[in-house]
């Protein structure tokens, strides 16, 4: 069966590949812009590997006496990328009764977002397996619970520096934001962290400035995503520096167009994407368990 890659077809490749890059979906990517991504280059292997450093330690010294080597070792976290694709038929008298370019620029949109949303729901199973968690199951989300994940973070080795500090971020759920964003301004009084009035200082400013994607508490970003895992009512939301984790892209997100099955008079676009993910440092994330009931007020 022949295939023909839009490499070679300009017109397709810019309907459909060029849509593809600027899906508007809730496929923002909240979850995967917070992790480490690397990208594969020519030359390289399907598995990525990632070394894990252990911390040194200095020591006083006396004078004249030899200082004590410390043996470093790495252990090698390794991700291994797999094929996801997605694919779409479209027959040639549909396309003759619908605009056909504008549709075409749909069916990339359509299929650039579930690569998207594969990631991303890929990428929040690490958030569900970080070990320490902040946040309790069938209870709303509260500032107070983000600002102890942040506060654990603070106090491990690492990350420690400010510059380092900066690449954390929290991604949460549409329900959790309305949690906390209650808190801040809410419609009633006295639920656990929140103040007794609404607050027009600059700081509840800087969080809810932005509802989608982003917002900022503290500097830290905080972002919204409802491709995180949820449990019965409940959500894993998460707070972690990017090297919590890794997405490794082996390849990049090809689409070929195969029209030869004459007898089918239809189009099969078809999306392939290689990548892996896995997690690199356990104790750099916080999962943030909250309820997922939908808000009324």
């Amino acid at each position: 069966m022949a295939i023909t890659s839009t490499t070679t077809i300009t017109t397709l490749q810019e309907k459909v590949i060029g849509a593809a890059r600027l899906t508007l979906k809730d496929d923002v990517l909240a979850i995967k812009s917070s992790f480490q991504v690397q990208r594969g280059r020519p030359g390289m292997d399907d598995t990525y590997n990632s070394p894990k450093l252990p911390g040194v330690t200095a020591v006083g010294l006396t004078e004249g006496v030899d200082m004590v080597s410390e043996s470093m070792t790495d252990t090698n976290v390794a991700v291994s990328a797999t094929e996801v694709g997605v694919s779409v038929e479209l027959t040639n008298k549909m396309l003759r009764t619908v605009h056909g370019e504008e549709f075409m620029r749909k069916a990339g949109v359509a299929m650039g977002s579930a690569i998207n949303v594969k990631q991303e729901q890929d990428l929040a199973t690490l958030i569900d397996g970080f070990s320490n968690v902040v946040g309790l199951d069938g209870s709303s989300g509260t500032l107070g619970q983000l600002g102890a994940g942040l506060a654990q973070l603070r106090n491990n080795s690492e990350p420690i520096s400010e510059a380092m500090f900066r690449k954390v971020s929290a991604v949460l759920h549409p329900y959790t934001w309305h949690d906390i964003s209650q808190q801040l301004f809410p419609t009633g009084s006295g639920d656990a962290h929140a103040p007794m009035t609404a607050q027009t200082n600059g700081k509840s400013g800087d969080v809810m400035d932005k509802y989608f994607p982003v917002g900022r508490y503290f500097n830290t970003p905080v972002k919204v995503s409802t491709n995180l895992v949820t449990s019965s009512n409940d959500v894993r939301n998460g707070i972690w520096h990017e090297d919590a984790g890794l997405m490794y892209e082996f390849m990049p997100a090809t689409l070929e167009v195969d029209d030869s099955d004459k007898s089918m008079r239809s189009k099969e676009l078809s999306m392939v994407i290689d990548y892996g993910y896995g997690e690199l440092n356990d104790g750099f994330g916080r999962e943030w368990d909250t309820d997922a009931t939908a808000p009324t007020s």
